[in-house]
């Protein structure tokens, strides 16, 4: 069964174009992007939102490089790399029982630097409220793929996983704070579906 679908691949086309247009990738230097990061965890960390040790925070966000299709670019990260969601590896721990990290790649050869990609990753708590009918997704991806990634022919670079790596619908076009303060502050978890 082919998905394809003249009038919906058109749609893709204008969401995307939608979303590009939307927004500002740009930022001065990735160096302040991280410090306007670091800000802002340490904030939820006051607010004890974040229960990382603040000393966590910072040897958890990272100033670093990442390869993208043999290109080298600036990048930052939070927490380490989790494709396998592994409550071992380092990540930031929220008070809701949700946990997160992240990776955002920036071209600084290009003035004013840009935003090339990025990918946040939310997991949910593994006990959901069963008595009241809550459950939750086991986690939340919301990505930026680079200008060349192949999700760019499905007109997708903005998207979002659901809870299946497999399933990817348009995201709405955020910046990187933006995603950080959603996860930090607006996604709220009933106590009764928090690990103990």
């Amino acid at each position: 069964m082919s998905y394809r679908n003249e009038q919906w691949e058109k749609m893709c086309i204008a969401i995307q174009q939608r979303s590009l247009d939307s927004i500002s990738l740009e930022v001065e230097k990735t160096k302040i992007l991280w410090a306007e990061i670091l800000k802002t965890l340490l904030s939820a960390w006051d607010d004890k939102i974040l229960v990382n040790q603040s000393s966590e925070i910072y040897k958890f966000l990272k100033l670093t490089k990442t390869s993208i299709d043999n290109v080298i670019y600036e990048a930052i990260m939070g927490g380490e790399k989790n494709q396998h969601r592994d409550k071992n590896i380092p990540h930031f721990q929220l008070s809701n029982g949700c946990w997160f990290d992240f990776t955002i790649a920036i071209d600084e050869t290009i003035k004013p630097a840009q935003i090339i990609g990025f990918n946040f990753e939310l997991r949910f708590p593994e006990v959901a409220d069963i008595e009241q009918g809550k459950s939750y997704p086991r986690f939340l991806r919301i990505d930026l793929n680079p200008p060349d990634h192949a999700n760019k022919d499905k007109n997708m670079r903005f998207h979002l996983h659901p809870g299946h790596d497999d399933i990817m619908i348009h995201s709405p076009a955020m910046t990187p704070l933006e995603i950080l303060h959603l996860f930090l502050y607006g996604i709220h978890i009933s106590e009764k579906s928090r690990n103990k």
